[in-house]
């Protein structure tokens, strides 16, 4: 590809992507959905070529992901989060696979498929994962009990990593990835990457205690985390004949083991500040372009000719797998109070995980459509499976953010009982 054009695409991207969401503050609205429209008016308009889309995701994504689950973790209150562990566990476990489940079911049932197929069950993967930094901006101008906000963002990072290991299982089991035994390929991915998780933290902790890295720490943090990645992702399963770790949990696990153990020793508080400042920043980058590339990777004839289902899709996962999944889950003692319970049901935005994912998916499909078994094309042709569920996810991610920004604080004057920090602190 010419560098010169490939700039250019870059210049439209951030610039474009950076007014986008300059409008939305000003405007008081989050930015994706307006980010998302802006890369769906490139895509009208062919302004980047598909190809070029299509192809960047596969490094976008994974990088992407990267920043955006250690930034996410590092910030992690742990002091604050231990209160409500127990509720966080039970939405990125339980929760999590009963919204995997039932938004599989609708789609199947939309799409008039076999009811546990598995076409269903991966789209319900790739929208199990929540985003509710984008209600971050809301919360902030809202007196709204902490321990909410917390559980919200804590159940965010965590079932990012555990959304996508669903994701990686439903791929397998599809004949789209390699597949071993099911059960164990789960405990390798998830605990697996919690364990390398730590022994990273760990190891960074006892790096960066011997040599002073100065200005330089920001970008040997991000080479460490991608280090591990790496090993998780590129290196253990040569290992270990094809089973992986996640290298996306342990890049989580290791950034909250650095924001809640190295931040607080005085001799590395200033080179973490330095980190949380570089992350952050990347973070802005890395939010545009997925968003903006999402947006850019559906074109109007498959929003036309997808467009109705997938928004029965994205009700269903957003108004029944959701709520569903989050009261059957809170039901388990200790149970938190009912007004509580009904609010986090009904607050959990999709956003870049979903979307890394879908646009993933979609490219590999799109570009190696001969890897979809025959069973499973019988059922629904390559091209069409990859549309529908990105266009079900582009439906989902953007009918979420919008209905739940909306409705977070009324919601919250009316379930919510006031809590200040200080009240919730001293507890």
């Amino acid at each position: 590809m010419d560098i010169v054009l490939f700039l250019g695409y870059l210049s439209i991207l951030f610039a474009g992507g950076a007014i986008i969401a300059k409008v939305a503050r000003k405007i008081g609205i989050p930015d994706i959905p307006l980010l998302l429209i802006f890369g769906l008016i490139l895509s009208i308009l062919n302004v980047i070529p598909k190809n070029i889309v299509e192809g960047s995701f596969d490094f976008i994504g994974n990088f992407g992901l990267i920043i955006l689950l250690f930034i996410g973790s590092f910030e992690m209150e742990w002091n604050v989060m231990k209160r409500v562990l127990d509720v966080i566990v039970k939405l990125d476990i339980l929760a999590l696979l009963i919204v995997w489940f039932i938004s599989g079911l609708v789609f199947n049932l939309v799409f008039h498929l076999p009811l546990l197929s598995l076409i269903g069950l991966l789209f319900g993967a790739i929208v199990s994962a929540t985003d509710p930094a984008t209600l971050i901006p809301i919360f902030s101008k809202m007196d709204i009990d902490p321990e909410v906000a917390i559980t919200l963002e804590a159940e965010s990072v965590f079932n990012d990593p555990l959304g996508i290991v669903v994701t990686l299982i439903c791929l397998s089991a599809l004949g789209l990835a390699k597949a071993e035994n099911p059960i164990l390929e789960f405990i390798s991915l998830a605990i697996g990457g919690i364990i390398l998780g730590v022994i990273a933290g760990k190891f960074y902790e006892i790096i960066i205690s011997k040599i002073k890295f100065d200005d330089y720490i920001a970008p040997f943090t991000l080479g460490l985390a991608i280090a591990f990645w790496y090993f998780a992702e590129g290196i253990f399963p040569s290992l270990s004949n094809g089973y992986e770790i996640s290298g996306f949990m342990a890049v989580a696990i290791m950034g909250l083991y650095i924001g809640n153990v190295i931040v607080h020793k005085k001799e590395h508080k200033e080179d973490m500040e330095k980190v949380a400042v570089f992350m952050d920043e990347l973070s802005i980058f890395i939010r545009i372009l997925i968003f903006v590339l999402l947006g850019a990777s559906i074109s109007i004839p498959l929003l036309e000719k997808y467009a109705v289902p997938a928004l029965i899709c994205a009700l269903g996962s957003i108004l029944l797998a959701r709520p569903i999944g989050v009261l059957i889950a809170t039901a388990i003692p200790p149970i938190r109070p009912l007004a509580e319970r009904i609010y986090l049901a009904l607050e959990g935005p999709r956003g870049v995980v979903p979307a890394t994912l879908a646009a993933m998916v979609y490219t590999e499909i799109i570009k190696h459509p001969e890897m979809v078994p025959k069973s499973i094309a019988k059922l629904m042709p390559p091209t069409e499976l990859a549309g529908t569920i990105l266009v079900a996810t582009f439906m989902t991610i953007i009918v979420s953010v919008i209905l739940e920004a909306s409705w977070a604080k009324p919601l919250a004057d009316i379930l919510l009982k006031k809590k200040s920090k200080k009240e919730t602190l001293s507890v």
